[in-house]
């Protein structure tokens, strides 16, 4: 009973989290600031001519770089040009490429709005049940191996125990 009520509420933040983000992301930008306070926000012209926000700007994890910051860029570029029906490519071409859990997180979550937007409901709920259930069997994966690690460990910290008695 326990874990139902568990993936119920895993299921339903994530649901809360990405109708937030999709309205997030409709939402207009703001209008870009101007005088000295919004120079010292600005990304900063690197010696290798790229822009960037300091040395750090592509440490792990960091959604400004690496392959998730490559998809927003590409996102923003293919929206700006009017061509948002080929992300759907593009998503699908990261998923058969990717096997980083993130990465393919963040790309499900993006190809299921994507597919919501012109009333596609059930294929965008297709999308999303396919990211659960991948997340269920890395959870599950790797609840196995830390039982596997914890029984080898409580069998090698009886042993000595055993043998003194």
């Amino acid at each position: 009973m326990h874990r139902h009520t568990l993936l119920a509420s895993a299921l339903a933040v994530l649901m809360a989290g990405a109708t937030s983000f999709a309205i997030a992301q409709d939402a207009p930008p703001p209008p870009p600031a101007a005088g000295p306070a919004a120079a010292m926000h600005a990304p900063m012209k690197q010696p290798d001519g790229h822009h960037g926000f300091g040395m750090h700007q592509h440490r792990f994890g960091d959604e400004r770089g690496g392959v998730i910051g490559d998809l927003r860029s590409l996102e923003r570029l293919y929206m700006e040009a009017g061509r948002s029906k080929d992300l759907a490519a593009l998503y699908n071409d990261v998923l058969a490429k990717s096997q980083d859990p993130r990465v393919r997180d963040y790309v499900y979550q993006h190809l299921a709005r994507l597919q919501a937007r012109p009333a596609n409901v059930d294929q965008a709920i297709a999308t999303l049940r396919k990211g659960l259930d991948e997340s269920l069997a890395d959870e599950a994966k790797m609840r196995a191996e830390h039982d596997k690690m914890h029984d080898a460990w409580q069998k090698h910290a009886g042993a000595p125990a055993a043998a003194a008695q």
